[in-house]
């Protein structure tokens, strides 16, 4: 018996403004524009009729909008029955008790709500998922919920089993929970070995042998560093006083610099006493000089006079005259300027007849002597009177110049006489001897190099005492005795590493045998006594039961391993199912009522692909939106025919065909005529105009069995 809607009354709610109470046809066509209810009808009626929670749903995504009335339906029971949002039983949960084992998505093959014509509700590029195929063919739920079953771990599938071992890879707990066991096996037969090593070979007691060897030999060569110690004192007291008899090294640098100074005094007083006979030797040439001079004025003054010019008096005279006869004449500024010229060339007459003229030399060859001996003395020519003036006046300085030298000298030799007396007795005090001026130097630089010799000496001394790290005994008097063993660094360094890595050794030898105790008494269990004998025991029980853990494990991970080879050589099979169930004839015959060109669907590795009357694939993937939509509908209708043994039931269309072309679209409504012709109830919901008309025009031939309804339009006057 087919399963149809007979009667649809919903109440007002959400877009829908007033109340509907249709009557379902065969075909009904229900028309409506945006904001009408068309949806919110639908969504209504897979509410009323199907289960829509998230945990038995069949995925339906729904709006939360409230909704009350009332769906009839019949061919579940002997008489119609009415379904509400609330009311239970829905028809996916009548379906579930039905002995065909009907699969639990048939609910959504007959709804396409707000024309998504997909069959799956997960996301897939072909519509059709995996899943629904698996279940709409194989009918393998048990072994379905087995593959999924969290006891059955998926890292099983991957492993490998040779010769009775078995091994595996990703998160399978077993094999972790195994590795897990196995290190503890092996910890345990770690302190087993470590018991049998540490404690019944007696390394504590060898240890503690070696450590006490090393401590001896290092007594010795300490004793032997303590009198190498006082060695180095005694020869460090013994340097120290023979530094502190020589000067210091200030009184050193102070005599050297003294005798430096004191050698250039003797050079600068060396010098002056040059430049002191050379000015002392001028004075010779200042008393020819001065005798020269008297010679030529004698010569000069026997010469006679000439008489003055007296030009000047005659030019004064005409001056005169001029003078008079301006002022004869009544002018004034000439008669002033005339006598003002007058009076000076009379003064100058007069100034000139008063100063006495040098006679020029009367003897020319005694002036030519003197010239001669003028230019040898002084490497010059003789000019005049003057000439011979100058150079006096120069001489005089020179003897000046001498006089002070003289007195500078005294002072000077006096003091470098006192000043090299006294280097003289300190220097000979040092040597403990006489000792002339020409050895200086070398006493001085030899206490110098002695001292510094020295003070090196006891610098390396006190270093080597520093680093021997040992402070000298001096109370006993005499030489030191003679050590059993000499010290060497290097040896003391040798052994103090070998005393430092027994003294390692033999701590950690006694703290791994601490360890040893504690673990053994962990691993055996706090029940355990103490001693190592019952922690023996215990740890070989500890080791038994862990293996038989083990055991155990492997086992349970082989069984799982052989549930996955089974579980492979089932998916072959189900696979193979798939296959001949798509290509069983209902669906065959519904690919080709809803899409001519098409004759069958496939499933290949790369997706779900369709195929035409030349056997050509096309992936529906790839094909157009009408196209692909027209090949869901097809699926859908030969899916749910399979799923009812090819008994009709109804068909709730959203706007099913709006993807489609026109000239598809009338060859869709007469395919969905012939869907009504052969049983089943199609209905349809649209807000598309041709749509409605071409049903309106098709639906002439089914006479009474055809309705149409027409939503109310919302109310424009209302604010929504």
């Amino acid at each position: 018996m087919s399963v149809r809607i007979e009667r649809i009354e919903v109440k007002p709610g959400g877009p829908l403004e007033q109340p509907l109470d249709w009557y379902c046809g065969d075909l009904t066509v229900a028309y409506g524009g945006n904001e009408t209810g068309k949806s919110y009808v639908v969504e209504f009626l897979v509410r009323c009729l199907f289960r829509t929670g998230a945990r038995k749903g069949s995925g339906w995504s729904l709006r939360d909008l409230p909704g009350g009335g009332s769906v009839t339906l019949s061919g579940t029971q002997d008489k119609p029955v009415k379904m509400s949002v609330s009311k239970r039983p829905k028809l996916d949960e009548v379906w579930e008790e039905d002995p065909r084992g009907l699969p639990q998505d048939l609910c959504r093959l007959l709804v396409v709500t707000q024309g998504n014509s997909r069959l799956s509700v997960a996301e897939s590029s072909d519509g059709i998922d995996d899943s629904m195929l698996r279940d709409f063919f194989s009918g393998e739920h048990l072994i379905e919920s087995i593959r999924n079953s969290k006891a059955l771990p998926k890292s099983a599938a991957t492993a490998s089993l040779e010769a009775g071992t078995i091994s595996g890879s990703g998160q399978w707990s077993d094999k972790a929970q195994r590795e897990s066991v196995l290190d503890q096996i092996q910890a345990v037969e770690e302190l087993l070995g470590r018991f049998n090593d540490q404690i019944s070979h007696g390394a504590i007691a060898s240890l503690t042998v070696n450590r006490d060897r090393l401590v001896e030999q290092l007594g010795q060569l300490q004793a032997g560093r303590q009198q190498h110690a006082n060695r180095l004192d005694q020869q460090l007291t013994s340097r120290t006083g023979q530094l502190a008899a020589l000067p210091s090294t200030e009184e050193i640098e102070s005599v050297s610099a003294d005798l430096r100074t004191l050698r250039r005094i003797r050079i600068e007083s060396d010098t002056k006493r040059e430049r002191h006979q050379e000015l002392a030797r001028q004075q010779d040439h200042l008393e020819w000089t001065t005798s020269a001079l008297e010679h030529y004025d004698r010569i000069v003054s026997a010469r006679p006079q000439p008489a003055a010019t007296p030009w000047l008096a005659i030019a004064a005279v005409g001056v005169l005259i001029a003078a008079v006869i301006a002022g004869l004449l009544e002018q004034r500024l000439a008669l002033g300027v005339l006598a003002l010229v007058a009076g000076g060339l009379a003064a100058a007459h007069l100034w000139r007849t008063r100063q006495p003229q040098l006679p020029e030399p009367d003897d020319p060859v005694e002036l030519e002597r003197i010239g001669s001996e003028f230019q040898r003395r002084f490497d010059q020519p003789l000019g005049d009177r003057a000439s011979l003036e100058q150079k006096i006046e120069a001489l005089k300085k020179l003897g000046n110049e001498a006089e002070v030298l003289e007195a500078q000298l005294g002072t000077e030799t006096g003091l470098a006489r006192s000043e090299a007396d006294r280097i003289g007795r300190l220097l000979t005090g040092w040597a403990k001897d006489d000792l002339p001026e020409t050895d200086w130097d070398s006493l001085i630089e030899s206490t110098r190099n002695q001292r510094q010799v020295l003070d090196q000496q006891i610098r390396d001394t006190q270093s080597k005492l520093d680093r021997l790290g040992v402070a000298p005994l001096r109370d006993a008097d005499g030489p030191p005795d003679q050590p059993d063993q000499e010290w060497d660094p290097e040896h003391y360094d040798r052994l103090l590493e070998q005393h430092r890595q027994a003294e390692a050794e033999l701590n950690e030898e006694t703290q791994a045998q601490s360890q040893l105790l504690e673990d053994a008494h962990r691993s055996a269990g706090e029940s355990a006594a103490a001693d190592w004998e019952s922690l023996l025991a215990g740890m070989e029980s500890r080791m038994a039961d862990l293996q038989k853990q083990y055991r155990n494990i492997t086992a349970r991970m082989i069984a799982q391993f052989a549930v996955h080879t089974v579980l492979e050589q089932v998916g072959l099979e189900e696979a193979r199912m798939i296959e001949e169930g798509l290509q069983s004839a209902a669906i065959g015959e519904s690919i080709r009522l809803m899409c001519p060109r098409y004759q069958s669907l496939r499933s290949t590795e790369e997706g779900l692909v369709v195929t035409d009357g030349d056997d050509n694939e096309f992936a529906v993937k790839d094909l157009s939106t009408g196209a692909r939509e027209q090949v869901f509908l097809g699926a859908r209708l030969g899916f749910a025919r399979r799923a009812l043994d090819d008994l009709p039931a109804f068909l709730v269309l959203d706007d099913a065909f709006q993807h489609s072309d026109w000239t598809r679209r009338e060859r869709l409504v007469k395919e969905v005529l012939t869907l009504v012709e052969a049983g089943w109830q199609v209905l349809y919901f649209t807000m598309d105009d041709h749509i409605r008309d071409l049903f309106h025009t098709a639906g002439q031939t089914l006479g009474k069995r055809f309705v149409s309804y027409d939503l109310p339009q919302p109310d424009s006057s209302l604010d929504r």
